[in-house]
């Protein structure tokens, strides 16, 4: 039996120094390499179709590092949801955050000074007198 097998897994003759001819047909034809014989594509996609491709690379790229391809699809329409309404958030508190920590920080000074927060920062240098933040190097150019 155990010639069998050996005869079944290697030839009973020496190692052959090359590949059968099934094996070398197989590689020159699926290889990767330049080198290779398998026809190519060099058709130039428009800027859309790109895009495109991008997108649902980068959605592949989302499903398969946080798992989403293993759910349903009304799981994934839940999990995707949250995920939209979380970076909707997020793009909104970017927006929304620099205008709120401007009203807080004034609130602050109000608290510390007694006065105003755009007094405070008019006596401070920090605002002219439009409530607007003055840029030392636009009033050193109109200066």
């Amino acid at each position: 039996m155990t010639t069998e097998m050996q005869s079944f897994y290697t030839p009973s003759t020496s190692h052959m120094s090359r590949a059968p001819a099934a094996m070398d047909h197989l590689r020159s034809r699926y290889s990767s390499t330049r080198g290779s014989s398998a026809p190519r594509r060099n058709r130039r996609r428009n800027p859309f179709q790109r895009m495109f491709d991008r997108v649902r690379l980068e959605y592949y790229r989302y499903e398969v590092t946080f798992g989403v391809y293993v759910l349903t699809p009304n799981e994934k329409t839940v999990a995707n949801t949250f995920v939209l309404i979380a970076l909707a958030l997020f793009f909104w508190a970017l927006l929304y955050l620099p205008s709120l920590l401007y009203n807080k920080a004034g609130s602050l000074v109000w608290l510390l000074t007694g006065h105003n927060g755009q007094e405070a920062g008019t006596a401070l240098g920090i605002l002219d007198q439009d409530g607007d933040f003055i840029s030392s190097a636009a009033e050193s150019a109109f200066a």
